[in-house]
């Protein structure tokens, strides 16, 4: 194996390493010294490729904000109300197994993230989807997308919340986190998106 894509192999793995400890800990409770034990790595090949625990929640970021990407990619949601909620669906579904995800969710969370971090991965694109679907078709509902877009991204951050918390603390339901949003979701539908001239919208 050529030592450039041994060293890239290393640096994927402190990466990996580091979305489980940031995502379990936070910034402030995940030190080095954890992470090379995670990663089983020496702290010489750690700091060969990141100088500081702050590079190397940058490069989280960006690994968790491809992520996110290519989950809502893979969705490949359909246009207008019934897409936006397939978005939320696809966000849920990356944070809940995702790593990557969950860290750059929570280190934004935490202020440690240029801009709007992670948010700038979904957000815009979800307020866009509904901007769509209003200008399509009106609405009789009385909200705005912003007003939606603002709900529904109260609803990613409680699921980015839920899964951070540990399982023996989680309400049962009976249903499969997703299946319970999914059901959720379908209900609210109705009375987000009733179209102009029409007493519901099917989702």
């Amino acid at each position: 194996m050529a030592r450039q894509e041994r060293a890239e192999q290393t640096r994927q793995r402190i990466v990996e390493a580091a979305a489980t400890e940031f995502a379990g800990h936070g910034y402030d409770g995940t030190s080095l010294h954890g992470i090379v034990r995670t990663a089983g790595v020496t702290m010489g090949a750690l700091t060969f490729h990141f100088r500081s625990k702050s590079a190397l929640a940058d490069a989280v970021q960006e690994s968790g904000a491809a992520a996110t990407r290519a989950a809502l990619d893979a969705a490949a949601p359909a246009p207008g109300f019934d897409g936006a909620l397939e978005r939320v669906l696809a966000l849920a579904g990356a944070l809940r197994t995702v790593p990557s995800v969950r860290a750059a969710a929570r280190l934004t969370r935490e202020g440690h993230a240029a801009g709007h971090g992670w948010y700038d991965c979904w957000a815009p694109d979800l307020r866009d989807a509904l901007e769509r679907s209003w200008c399509e078709r009106g609405t009789d509902s009385g909200l705005t997308p912003l007003a939606v877009t603002t709900l529904l991204s109260h609803v990613v951050l409680g699921v980015e919340a839920a899964a951070s918390t540990p399982e023996a603390l989680r309400p049962v339901t009976g249903d499969t986190p997703d299946e319970s949003l999914a059901q959720a979701l379908k209900s609210l539908g109705p009375l987000l998106c009733r179209p102009a001239g029409a007493e519901t919208c099917h989702t």
